[in-house]
């Protein structure tokens, strides 16, 4: 596996590049201090997975991510966020724009190489750190009180998110199709959307579903 690093912060990074080199999987690790340098080698540069930090003085990794998007799918490159800022709406924005993963800059090497191998996979997953997940599913709770969900709200919203069909909600929930029809009219209305596709975005930007995230 080829990975560049991106971090402004070259202590770290070099500290970085020396731990995952002990790793017989890893053939070559390219570190850069700025997006801008990053950027340019985009196109040229063989690398399999990309780990970068969210915050640096030329551009925001979330920027970095979007940049990347445009340029190669997520199976095309693997991105890793590792970072000190663990704020909730920045961690929606990075998955969002289309991150693999999202990790904290105090975890172990040994979750780092977890998380390096569980999006290497062909299924296209999504690795959130364990130090992070308690942050998200706060969040969760919280925007769940926000649009006032009900917990059978709450799991109707979960199925919906996941492509389960109103056959396959009534029948995982054990309820008759017209009393989900009318849970999902209620749930539509209390999120303030009129489409499927619409309350799908709207819960995922609210941090109320996170595709594959739990691993």
């Amino acid at each position: 596996m080829n990975i560049a690093i991106l971090d402004d912060h070259r202590l770290l990074s070099e500290l970085l590049k020396l731990s995952l080199s002990e790793f017989d999987f890893i053939q070559n690790i390219q570190v850069y201090h700025s997006a801008e340098n990053y950027l340019a080698h985009l196109n040229f540069a063989a690398m399999d997975l990309l780990i970068v930090d969210m915050l640096m003085p030329d551009m925001n990794g979330v920027d970095v991510i979007k940049h990347c998007r445009k340029a190669k799918k997520k199976t095309e490159l693997k991105i890793l966020v590792l970072s000190t800022v663990i704020d909730t709406n920045m961690i929606k924005d990075a998955l969002q724009a289309g991150c693999n993963g999202y990790l904290s800059k105090d975890v172990s090497i040994e979750e780092l190489i977890k998380a390096i191998q569980f999006v290497d996979g062909e299924d296209n997953k999504t690795y959130i750190g364990d130090g992070i997940k308690d942050s998200l599913l706060q969040s969760q709770l919280f925007e769940s009180v926000k649009f006032s969900l009900s917990p059978r709200e709450k799991d109707l919203l979960q199925l919906i998110c996941s492509g389960s069909t109103v056959k396959e909600i009534a029948s995982e929930l054990k309820l008759s199709l017209n009393t989900v029809q009318s849970y999902m009219k209620q749930l539509m209305r209390k999120m303030e959307v009129n489409r499927t596709p619409d309350l799908i975005l709207k819960a995922i930007r609210h941090g109320l579903f996170y595709p594959t995230y739990l691993n």
